[in-house]
């Protein structure tokens, strides 16, 4: 268009703008010659004004002489500005493809007037003032020449608008560059499924090449593997679908096989027709893995990697419908590691997770291979023994596994001394389905730990009533706060010097519905096991002090209210702030606060317990060490808590007087005390002769029947030892 443009342009400028001046008078004289011009200078200006492309004349200096309508839109100046001023003007805003502004030498209508030779092609962005954005042009410039002289007079510059084109090639540049740069395989095929182009993803995943697969079928990339309906699917799909997506296996060119997850989609031409196919994958190797593994994890225990609850009943369930077919008989055995949550809290969570992997590891050594193993919860393990052809089998199983656990086990530099408790059920006299097998060994199970541990016991029709009145009792208890049923009897201590009193023990009875006043003995275990003791003990706690704080108002001057701590109480994250709460609330002072703890409080290994004792410490409160030389609790822990005070269990007190061991002991629980500085006192005294002996090796306080048994509140008891 450009050649056909500068031919009729040159033809008609050649007559307006470049006449021979001997030419001239003889054509001014001639009215052909006048109507000659007339004409071509009006062919000249309709093709001027009219052509799509953006005309512009410059003269030697690169001053702009005219311009054409399609300029002024181009540029989206009028003529008026636009004519007079050099095209290297800063108003034009000239910038190349990079977006950096255009030197004025460089431009082609300057290369044109400086060099004499057309300049074409050359692609700029020219700012349109009134659209307020760029144009894109491709400008030719051609330099005119006078006859007779070697430096052009003016150029003819043309510009094409190729704003459009320039928009599309920037959209299928990103498109190339999106498809190049996304993580999926794509490749393109032509309505016969021959592949006819691939992205770089293709490569990166398959291995192979463009020229590797070029004009070869899609359905080579495929492998065996898939199954009839993939292919029936992607039959159906080329008939009558416009897209289809699903797994699909395929090739690697390693010959490897992996699994894809694969979208076809149809493009048509303009008439409707398929013209190609665009298939997109992503290679889902890892999440095939991935969900197999977490298909294991569904099933199995993460930690010991024993199956779990879920498919010891789906394994259980199946062997029982055999068993049931067949007549053949089989057990659960239950077992449970004794002790585990004292080493667990002593040694951390990391040797305890060792020793449940150690104590998986020992029993699937010793049973068969068609037996079960799994991890049912905490440290508690189930056995199943399908098709037993003897009911003393499991038995031996049993006393097998109890004696490969007496052996010791060495976990992170740790000798531990561990033993199981075992309980057994069979199949069909001790139940006929999973869930009663199970719960039948496991209650088997609690009679062997309540026999003294390290044994195994066969399930009794007795032991299900056990289990059952454990179970009500716990829930029964659960209710026992809001109705009512719980009430705090009353022990004193005194100075067995002075026989004044000087603290009261707060002792929790529970009114049961049906069985009576029960002391906190015969009940504290079960809400221990329950995770019931928070609350019971935060309801000891409070109506404690609210207590403590009524006698105080009444004008008796009791020192301490001593309450008793539960470790689980005492490893919770809030358990200072629920004593600093309760003693806001009661109005109590924690100077008049003193809570007796047990030793097994301080055998969790993270140190929380020993830094919320020290908080409390630092409040006010006073600390007592309970049935000091029974429990397990550590010398070292004397150093790092400030105790005021350490009781000496009643079991010694007993025998002080006729035992020599007991009388050492107790007289050693003293010196210990008062080398460190501590006030020692005995519970369960109840003779002149008990206290007189105490005082005699040097016991500071006392508690016991002699004093007083626990009593109600509003009892004259404490009124009585104050006087004295």
């Amino acid at each position: 268009m450009f050649e056909k443009f500068k031919e009729d342009i040159g033809l008609y400028s050649s007559f307006f703008f470049m006449t021979p001046k001997l030419m001239l008078p003889q054509l001014m004289n001639s009215k052909l010659a006048i109507e000659t011009l007339r004409v071509s200078e009006a062919k000249y200006r309709s093709l001027f004004e009219n052509i799509d492309q953006g005309v512009i004349y410059l003269d030697a200096t690169s001053v702009v002489m005219s311009a054409n309508q399609a300029s002024e839109q181009l540029i989206g100046l009028s003529r008026d500005v636009i004519i007079g001023r050099k095209f290297v003007d800063s108003c034009f805003k000239v910038i190349k493809e990079d977006g950096s502004v255009f030197p004025e030498e460089q431009q082609p209508s300057m290369l044109a007037l400086r060099t004499g030779k057309p300049v074409e092609g050359v692609t700029m962005g020219l700012f349109n003032a009134e659209r307020q954005c760029y144009i894109w042009v491709v400008v030719n410039s051609v330099p005119e020449f006078r006859a007779g002289e070697r430096q052009p007079y003016q150029v003819l510059m043309t510009l094409t608008d190729i704003t459009l084109q320039k928009q599309s090639d920037s959209k299928m540049n990103m498109a190339s560059v999106i498809v190049n740069n996304i993580g999926e395989g794509i490749f393109v095929t032509d309505k016969d499924q021959k592949i006819i182009s691939v992205n770089d993803a293709f490569t990166k995943i398959t291995g192979f090449t463009h020229q590797d697969v070029y004009g070869k079928s899609a359905y080579s990339l495929q492998t065996n593997k898939n199954n009839g309906k993939v292919d029936n699917e992607l039959s159906e799909f080329t008939k009558n679908m416009n897209s289809w997506q699903g797994e699909v296996w395929r090739r690697h060119k390693s010959n490897m096989d992996f699994p894809s997850w694969t979208t076809v989609s149809k493009v048509k031409d303009s008439g409707g027709e398929v013209a190609h196919y665009i298939h997109v994958f992503m290679d889902i190797t890892h999440f095939k893995k991935a969900q197999d593994h977490l298909g294991f994890l569904a099933y199995h225990d993460p930690l010991t990697q024993l199956p779990n609850r879920l498919l010891l009943k789906d394994r259980i369930d199946h062997s029982l419908q055999n068993a049931f077919r067949e007549g053949s008989e089989a057990a659960v055995l239950f077992l449970d590691l004794d002790r585990f949550k004292g080493i667990n809290d002593t040694y951390g969570h990391a040797v305890g997770d060792g020793l449940l992997r150690e104590a998986a590891t020992r029993i699937k050594n010793l049973v068969r291979k068609e037996d079960t193993v799994s991890r049912y919860a905490g440290d508690e393990f189930v056995v199943f023994m399908e098709n037993i052809p003897d009911t003393k089998n499991p038995a031996k199983l049993a006393q097998k596994l109890i004696d490969t656990f007496n052996t010791p086990v060495y976990i992170k530099g740790y000798r531990l001394k561990i033993s199981i408790s075992v309980g057994i059920s069979l199949f069909p006299q001790d139940g006929r389905d999973t869930e009663t097998l199970i719960k039948n060994a496991d209650a088997a199970m609690y009679r062997a730990k309540k026999e003294g541990r390290n044994n195994f016991q066969y399930y009794s029709l007795e032991l299900t009533t056990e289990a059952f009145e454990k179970m009500s009792m716990e829930s029964a208890l659960r209710q026992s706060i809001e109705r009512h049923e719980l009430v705090l009897y009353y022990q004193p201590q005194v100075c067995l010097k002075t026989g004044k009193l000087v603290g009261v023990e707060s002792l929790l009875r529970w009114m049961h519905p049906t069985r009576g006043l029960l002391s906190a003995e015969q009940f504290i275990t079960i809400a221990e096991e329950s995770g019931f003791i928070v609350a019971l003990g935060e309801w000891v706690l409070q109506n404690a002090c609210i207590q403590m704080r009524r006698w105080l108002d009444e004008g008796l001057q009791i020192q301490k209210m001593v309450v008793n701590v539960s470790a689980v109480q005492l490893l919770r994250s809030d358990f200072v702030a629920t004593v600093e709460r309760i003693l806001h609330s009661s109005r109590l002072d924690p100077s008049y606060l003193e809570l007796e703890l047990t030793g097994g409080s301080f055998m969790d290994n993270s140190g929380h317990p020993i830094k919320s004792l020290n908080q409390l410490v630092a409040l006010g409160v006073d600390l007592t060490i309970d049935d000091f030389g029974v429990g397990c609790f550590s010398f070292n822990n004397l150093k790092r808590i400030s105790v005021k005070k350490l009781k000496i269990n009643s079991s010694f007190v007993v025998d002080v007087l006729n035992n020599a061991n007991d009388e050492d002991i107790t007289r050693a629980v003293i010196a210990l005390g008062h080398g460190l500085h501590l006030r020692v006192i005995a519970m369960g005294i109840e003779s002149k002769a008990q206290q007189n002996r105490l005082m005699d090796l040097g016991c500071d306080e006392g508690q016991g029947y002699l004093y007083g048994s626990p009593v109600l509140p509003w009892s004259n008891i404490f009124q009585k030892l104050l006087g004295e």
